[in-house]
This record gives C-alpha cells, sequence and structure tokens, in this order.
C-alpha cells in the first residue's frame, strides 16, 4: 500500500482548485476520491508562481477607433450627471 506524501497531498489541493470536484482531482492524480477528500486543505492557496509581465497600454485615444461603438458606455452626458444629480436629491429627502 502507498502511503501519501505530502508531494502528493499538494498535487491533490492543486488538483481540486484547478476542477472544484474530488472526483477530478482523484484521477488527476491518481488517487481515490475518499482519499483525495481526506487531505483537502479547507483555504488553501495555489503554489503555483504566476509570472507577472508588466506591459505599457496605449493611449485610449489611439485604439478609440477600434474599439466597438458601446466603449463609452459608462460616459455620462452633462444632461445625464444633472438629472443624476436631481435624484441623489430626491434621495435624500
Amino acid at each position: 500500500m502507498k502511503r501519501v506524501t505530502q508531494d502528493d497531498i499538494i498535487a491533490m489541493n492543486e488538483a481540486y482548485l484547478a476542477c472544484g470536484t474530488y472526483s477530478g482531482a482523484a484521477k488527476a492524480t491518481g488517487w481515490s476520491a475518499s482519499t483525495v477528500k481526506k487531505y483537502i486543505i479547507d483555504g488553501y492557496k495555489s503554489e503555483q508562481k504566476v509570472e507577472v509581465v508588466d506591459i505599457e497600454l496605449p493611449p485610449i485615444e489611439e485604439i478609440a477607433d477600434r474599439l466597438p461603438p458601446w466603449y463609452n458606455i459608462t460616459c455620462l452626458t452633462p444632461e445625464e450627471e444633472k438629472e443624476i444629480k436631481q435624484l441623489w436629491g430626491e434621495m435624500l429627502v
């Protein structure tokens, strides 16, 4: 009978994070679902390193013509800003 090592536990938890099921983690690691369930650590954080790539994004003005027509949906017109302020006033009453 094979014993569960610390590396096995980490592999089980990583697999469980990836798929979210005991059976999926069991298939990925070669253990039974009941064994995997015993070794899942509540609140486990992945130990895999994530490579962060620092890129500089172009200004919005340079790409605005390539964006869909709804890209500025969150921009309020002066009339809409006025209506919002009026609504806020009504809500405070």
